[in-house]
């Protein structure tokens, strides 16, 4: 056996290819970490311009190769011969020529001097180098023009005519000089019309100054009645066929510019009004979109485009519509050179009356737009116009924007819009520093909100959204934002509101309306705004998050305590702190021992003349303080709001006195204990002191319900009844119950029920006659009979 060679192996005479080296040296790159990663693109682009190069490369040496070794090195100079075959070779393009023929002629430079003749020469050249050449070729073409082509075997024929000599004439060229000259021309014919106007107007004065005031009166009427047939016609023609007529929604339009000076005013006048009707009925129940610059670029179909058309001029003439509005609103003058101006709309000098008057008008038909199309475009526009007007110094004013923004609550089913117009509010309260009228604020008591979402799952949802967002890839995460948007515009679609988005919206409109009210308790709690946000306060408060109760009843304490409150507020203050207590505030140790001592004295204090506003707010403290949590309520506490409330019946109307009889008739069927109030025995606890802050210490026990007694003699007999069911320990059958009417009501529906009810109801309207009647007979029978046998027994006198 032959010995095996070292280092000589049959791979070792095999040739490795430079594909091959090149992998194995990106390989150890990428491994290193030194790579540098090059994409698809760009090595096409590498090995692309390689090969260019090598090409390149390779036909520069065959050119060398070419040429002749003694080659001439200078240019020879053009002959005269040279230059006529130039001139008629006709056959050849002139590749400058288009170029030349759209850039127009070049500015003219500065001559400079010539020196000597040679360089005189090499100018000429050069002038006439730079000349664009004209050829036959191109002349026959100039008098050619293209027709429709034809087809004929599959093939498309292109075919040409000669042109006529109408349209052989050539445009002018305007140059730079006389672009100017048209521009300062067109500024002089805006003069001259302007000028031609007011002329116009002059004689129109002195016209109207000849004439008698009958003439005048006249004329004044022919006129408007011939602008009220244009309105008409135009509003029956735009609202017959919207899309049609978009001219004549331009035309009426137009009609809010009226500068005749017999009826501009009224004609504006009927516009407006006109105008607003119109869009009432027109406006689409959706938002329209403006198309985009590259959406109008691409090819469409005609019907597609037509209504691009109209949907942008509707919106131009809604938009000149509501800035038109928004100017007379704020009775202010139109100014020159505006967009209204810009289309057709100049101010008329009024006095300062007559804009004011002109601008309660506007104000209407801007509320009518936001009342009746909240969802349209220029929502934004309309509330921000719209709602500082709800703190107008104007009654009038305040009243109609305050109205229309109730009107959009009470409506709104979403909550978009409501949401919208609680943070313009909550930022208009904010930017005036508290200075605002209280019914700003009571526009959110009408707020239709019975339910939110207080669970602290929405951050939960939002962190765990992000780290998903996170985990995938690029072109994952904009596939699943187009999936959300698209998701969101097919739920617009829909007739009915996702109920989650609803409550998310009513959460946060909740959350914008309290963030207000603690902000007034807190920083201006003296102001006239204190009353509404107490009563705000009281409507929502099952709706409180809890964050807000520790701040919220250091607040109330504080109130109550200094004194400078009403007795409504004081009792807002109470209703609210005990519908927390009722609600979530259940499991939060707070002592409500306070509470109670101000509501037991204000009771006293509240009467017949002011218990029709404070009635309710009674019945609904009395309701959370002491029936829905009768567990918690001691003995003493109860016997005395017993005897607190029998007192007040004396001094209250029927209605009212009927309401707090059905209350007590509630406790005394509740509370068995308070049957000792109806015992007139004496009682050694201690004497009973009606004035003691304190219900707990005042002894109530020692004392009896003497005071149904005095309803028994009260005005109403129906109030005399439910005393004398009362005095018998309110039974639920027999002699003495209650009718069916009476005891089957709430004391709360007993009062409303009886609130509406004319004061002279069981009033007779005359008082019955009464008859004389003259009795012969005594008084005691017995003595009657004795004094007639006595009588009888005398005998009779003789001669009688």
């Amino acid at each position: 056996m032959k010995p095996k060679v070292k280092g000589k192996t049959k791979t070792s005479s095999v040739k490795v290819s430079l594909a091959k080296l090149a992998n194995k040296r990106n390989t150890r790159l990428a491994k290193q970490g030194k790579l540098h990663k090059v994409s698809k693109k760009e090595k096409k682009r590498q090995i692309a311009q390689e090969k260019n190069e090598k090409n390149q490369k390779q036909q520069l040496a065959s050119s060398k190769e070419s040429q002749p070794e003694h080659a001439e090195s200078e240019e020879e100079s053009f002959s005269d011969e040279d230059v006529d075959c130039f001139q008629n070779f006709s056959n050849a393009k002139s590749f400058l020529q288009t170029r030349i023929e759209e850039e127009g002629e070049q500015p003219k430079r500065k001559k400079q001097k010539v020196v000597d003749d040679e360089d005189s020469d090499v100018d000429e050249g050069e002038k006439y180098e730079r000349q664009p050449r004209s050829f036959a070729a191109d002349v026959a073409e100039q008098k050619m023009k293209m027709m429709l082509p034809i087809i004929a075997k599959g093939k498309v024929i292109k075919r040409m005519v000669e042109k006529d000599a109408a349209d052989e004439v050539e445009k002018p060229v305007i140059q730079m000089s006389e672009k100017a000259d048209v521009k300062e021309h067109n500024s002089d014919d805006e003069e001259e019309v302007a000028l031609d106007k007011k002329a116009e107007r002059e004689k129109e004065k002195q016209l109207l100054a000849s004439m008698s005031a009958a003439q005048l009166y006249a004329y004044r009427k022919k006129k408007l009645e011939e602008k009220k047939e244009k309105i008409a016609s135009l509003s029956h023609a735009v609202l017959a066929d919207p899309q049609t007529n978009i001219k004549k929604l331009k035309e009426l339009r137009l009609m809010l510019g009226e500068t005749d000076l017999c009826v501009s005013l009224t004609v504006r006048k009927y516009a407006m009004i006109s105008i607003a009707e119109v869009f009432k009925d027109i406006v689409p129940g959706y938002r329209l979109r403006i198309p985009t610059e590259k959406e109008r670029s691409q090819k469409v179909k005609k019907e597609t485009k037509s209504l691009w058309d109209y949907e942008t001029s509707f919106l131009l003439s809604y938009r000149v519509y509501l800035e038109f509005l928004e100017t007379l609103a704020k009775a202010k003058p139109i100014p020159e050179k505006s967009f209204l101006t810009k289309h057709g709309i100049h101010d008329l000098q009024l006095p300062q009356k007559t804009r004011v008057e002109l601008g309660h008008l506007a104000l209407k038909c801007l509320c009518e737009m936001l009342v009746h199309h909240p969802h349209f475009n220029y929502r934004n526009n309309l509330i921000a116009t719209i709602v500082p007007f709800c703190n107008h110094k104007d009654s009038q004013f305040s009243e109609t924007a305050c109205n229309s923004i109730k009107s959009v609550f009470q409506q709104d089913k979403s909550g978009e819009v409501t949401l919208e117009i609680v943070k313009t509010i909550g930022r208009m309260v904010k930017k005036l520093e508290f200075n605002v009228q209280p019914q700003v604020l009571e526009t959110f008591l009408v707020l239709k909100i019975k339910e939110i979402d207080l669970s602290s799952g929405e951050t939960f949802k939002k962190m765990k959204r992000t780290e998903k967002m996170l985990k995938l890839s690029r072109r994952e995460r904009k596939r699943l934002k187009q999936k959300e948007k698209l998701d969101k515009e097919l739920l617009e679609t829909k007739a009915s509101y996702d109920k989650k988005l609803k409550l998310k919206l009513h959460t946060e409109i909740i959350q914008a309306v309290f963030e207000t009210y603690v902000r007034v308790i807190k920083l201006a709690c003296d102001s006239a705004l204190l009353p509404a946000v107490l009563e705000g306060l009281a409507r929502f408060a099952h709706l409180i998050n809890i964050e807000y109760f520790d701040s919220l009843f250091d607040a109330f304490n504080c109130l109550i305590e200094s004194g400078l409150l009403t007795n409504r507020e004081m009792l807002h203050c109470m209703q609210t702190a005990f519908t927390i207590l009722s609600g979530q505030g259940s499991v939060i140790n707070i002592d409500p021992t306070n509470f109670y001592k101000h509501f037991y004295c204000t009771l006293l204090s509240v009467h017949a003349a002011s218990f029709d506003q404070t009635a309710t707010i009674v019945l609904d403290c009395l309701d959370s303080m002491i029936s829905k949590r009768r567990r918690q309520v001691s003995q003493q506490r109860i016997l005395a709001f017993i005897k607190r409330l029998s007192t007040m019946c004396l001094y209250q109307t029927s209605e009212t006195a009927l309401a707090l009889l059905a209350v007590l008739r509630q406790f005394v069927h509740t509370y068995k204990y308070s049957d000792i109030l109806f015992d007139t025995e004496a009682q050694g606890s201690g004497l009973y002191l009606p004035f003691l802050e304190d219900p707990e210490h005042c002894c109530a026990n020692s004392t009896s319900l003497w005071d149904f007694h005095l309803l028994l003699h009260h005005y109403d007999p129906e109030v005399q009844r439910y005393a004398k069911h009362m005095i018998k320990m309110a039974p639920l059958s027999g002699e003495h119950q209650l009718s069916q009417e009476l005891s089957r009501k709430s004391p709360k529906e007993l009062h409303e029920m009886l609130q509406g009810r004319d004061f002279f109801h069981k009033v007779p309207e005359k008082c019955p006659k009464k008859q004389k009647v003259r009795s012969t007979d005594f008084l005691d029978t017995e003595f009657g009979k004795h004094l007639g046998n006595i009588c009888d027994s005398v005998p009779d006198l003789a001669g009688e």
